[in-house]
């Protein structure tokens, strides 16, 4: 599996670790994992490193479709999301992400080339 994560549930933080070849299926299925698993409490911040990403699968439409798979999971409160990649088409994919979340998830969903830059942001609030 190209990502793996870890719930600190004593700083409701979810780390998570992004690495080879990225498809819209695996990014479906984390967020599917990590809604059912019993550590998860909505709400929670997220450090997403993808920084180990080689190729990325991630198409325009599934991005649509992670942000639909996100209103229909995340209706009990806002999740605060640091992602960090450090290529180009990756990093666009993200900010994609970011936009279609729409205006209440701006300010939720971060993306960034520095993983200290995301931990700030992530520890702002």
């Amino acid at each position: 599996m190209p990502i793996s994560y870890h719930i600190d549930v004593e700083r409701r933080l979810v780390l998570t670790r992004a690495s080879g070849t990225l498809t819209d299926a695996d990014v479906l299925a984390l967020k599917t994992r990590l809604t059912q698993d019993p550590d998860f409490v909505p709400g929670m911040r997220e450090l997403s490193d993808c920084r180990g990403i080689e190729r990325l699968d991630v198409t325009p439409a599934g991005v649509r479709a992670m942000v639909q798979q996100d209103q229909r999971q995340g209706a009990d409160g806002p999740h605060r999301l640091a992602l960090v990649l450090s290529k180009d088409v990756a990093f666009g994919m993200a900010r994609m992400y970011q936009s279609l979340a729409g205006s209440n998830e701006q300010d939720h969903v971060g993306v960034f080339r520095d993983i200290d830059e995301a931990k700030a942001w992530l520890e702002s609030t």
